[in-house]
């Protein structure tokens, strides 16, 4: 319990923070207003530099976060009847919280279009998500998966693209370990993940991506059948595609709706992996929150719940490892702090 509640509290230690240094003239962008209203102010926005014509940390972000994919940054929490089957602990039907601290910063915005041009920045972002099992006593960390990345997100009228470079790592908690003795895998990818997004109308966005890993962690067995022998436990790639409906971008005060659903697949993936979110939304300035309600089924997010179904008997045929099926369903709390750069066809 002291490890959710020291979570708690980093993720509003984290929001006011970062509010103290978001200007409350800084809110979403709405894409109905016109384009000299919503202009930012100088204190709102850093002006450009004057030989060069970039802005260096904007306080806008040039395409939101995608609603539904587990592991997106995000600073949000939640709590989840998580359900799959395993020959050890946490098997079954199990209480489960799980704490997403991260959050993207656009670095520098390259290209500012307006209404009509092409908006472009990069930024840099850093994430963790941890699983905690809330019914043992010590409450177990179950696994935490980490990343770090550099995205460079473009969009023009109502297409939208990101392409970021990420590390991504995943290490089961100690207490789960010490609980079930259970092998640890060399869990870890660098890879390129690709986003492109187009918005028909505009609550709604339809997406769709995905992963190359470029790099994979690999592992040697220890068996004395194989022993030596090296094997990842990491795909070589994911296909991502969504669609989502959320009109609250554009109104100050007032609750929206969201929903949102997202597909995973991987080449060693047996079946999909669904997620979908939804809840409701309002905005205070500078500062966005979404309490949703989220189901998922498929192959777990979490990179260490890998199975391998040959029990290691087939090591020298590299039998990819898949992961391991779940169901969950459960509330939550997301904190957004920052602005948008207006969605759709009315610009920025």
């Amino acid at each position: 319990m002291r490890l959710v509640s020291l979570a708690v509290v980093s993720v509003g230690l984290t929001s006011l923070f970062a509010a103290a240094f978001v200007a409350p003239g800084t809110a979403y962008a709405q894409s109905t207003a016109p384009d000299s209203a919503r202009a930012p102010t100088a204190a709102a926005t850093p002006p450009p530099d004057s030989a060069t014509g970039i802005q260096w940390f904007p306080n806008r972000w040039v395409i939101a976060a995608l609603i539904a994919a587990p592991r997106e940054i995000r600073l949000a929490g939640g709590l989840y009847s998580a359900e799959r089957d395993l020959d050890f602990e946490p098997d079954g039907s199990t209480l489960e919280s799980e704490i997403s601290l991260g959050y993207r910063i656009p670095v520098v915005r390259l290209l500012d279009g307006g209404a009509e041009g092409v908006d472009l920045d990069l930024g840099f972002e850093v994430g963790i998500w941890s699983r905690f099992n809330m019914e043992t006593d010590e409450r177990d960390l179950i696994a935490s998966d980490y990343r770090v990345g550099f995205p460079m997100s473009v969009r023009y009228r109502f297409l939208e693209g990101r392409l970021t470079f990420h590390h991504s790592s995943s290490h089961l908690g100690d207490d789960f370990i010490k609980r079930n003795g259970v092998w640890v895998y060399q869990v870890s990818r660098e890879a390129l993940e690709l986003i492109l997004a187009v918005r028909p109308i505009e609550p709604i966005r339809l997406y769709g991506g995905g992963d190359l890993n470029v790099g994979r962690g690999f592992d040697y067995a220890v068996d004395d059948d194989f022993r030596g022998k090296q094997f990842t436990t990491v795909e070589q790639w994911v296909l991502r595609f969504g669609a989502e409906y959320d009109p609250s971008w554009a109104k100050q005060g007032s609750v929206q709706p969201f929903l949102g659903a997202n597909f995973e697949t991987t080449d060693w993936t047996q079946r999909l992996a669904t997620t979908v979110r939804g809840g409701v939304a309002f905005r205070i300035n500078s500062i966005r929150i979404l309490l949703d309600a989220q189901y998922r089924d498929g192959p777990s997010a979490m990179g260490q719940f890998r199975l391998d179904p040959d029990g290691f008997e087939d090591l020298d045929e590299e039998r990819p490892f898949r992961g391991v099926d779940e169901q969950m369903f459960g509330v939550g709390l997301e904190v957004q702090i920052g602005g948008l750069v207006a969605p759709g066809p009315a610009g920025s």
